[in-house]
This record gives C-alpha cells, sequence and structure tokens, in this order.
C-alpha cells in the first residue's frame, strides 16, 4: 500500500517484472485533493498515465504527485508511462 494522508484514500501498486500499475480510490462520498508518491525509484517513478483517460500526471520536484479524486472515485495508472515495458532492459 502507499501511504495517503487521508483515510478515505485506498492506494495500492502492483509490480510485476519490472512495470508498476498504481491504483487510487477514493473511498469518501465528497471529492478531495491528495498528493502521494508512487514509490518507484528514478524516472519511471516521476510519470504516472492513467490507464482509462490517457492522461499523463508528473510529479512535482519532491517526487509527488497530485490528484484529483471524485467521490466515490478511483484511477488506475500506469507507472513510467504506457511506453515504459519498452524502455525496460531485458537480461
Amino acid at each position: 500500500m502507499i501511504e495517503t494522508a487521508s483515510p478515505a484514500i485506498l492506494a495500492i501498486r502492483y509490480d510485476w517484472e519490472g512495470n508498476s500499475v498504481l491504483c487510487v480510490h477514493n473511498l469518501a462520498g465528497t471529492p478531495m485533493e491528495i498528493e502521494l508518491s508512487a514509490g518507484v525509484e528514478g524516472p519511471e517513478g516521476r510519470i504516472l498515465v492513467d490507464l482509462l483517460t490517457g492522461r499523463r500526471c508528473e510529479a512535482d520536484a519532491e517526487g509527488r504527485h497530485c490528484l484529483m479524486m471524485e467521490r466515490y472515485g478511483y484511477h488506475w495508472f500506469r507507472v513510467g508511462g504506457l511506453d515504459a515495458p519498452l524502455k525496460r532492459r531485458v537480461g
């Protein structure tokens, strides 16, 4: 699980063979703006791409992403962008 400042926000990162997906859910009935770190080292952790909308989110200087969460909303992100598996070094 990824640390968040609100108990109403659930953030979980799944890692598999060098790829990461970050799932963020707002369990509250009110929208909220949150900040979180993807928890992935290097430049890959600075980029999130929403798998449902294709929108790209880049981290600030401290490596934190600012997200607007709709009430009872969710976002699923590819960490490192959609081309991250192509950039990954195999071997």
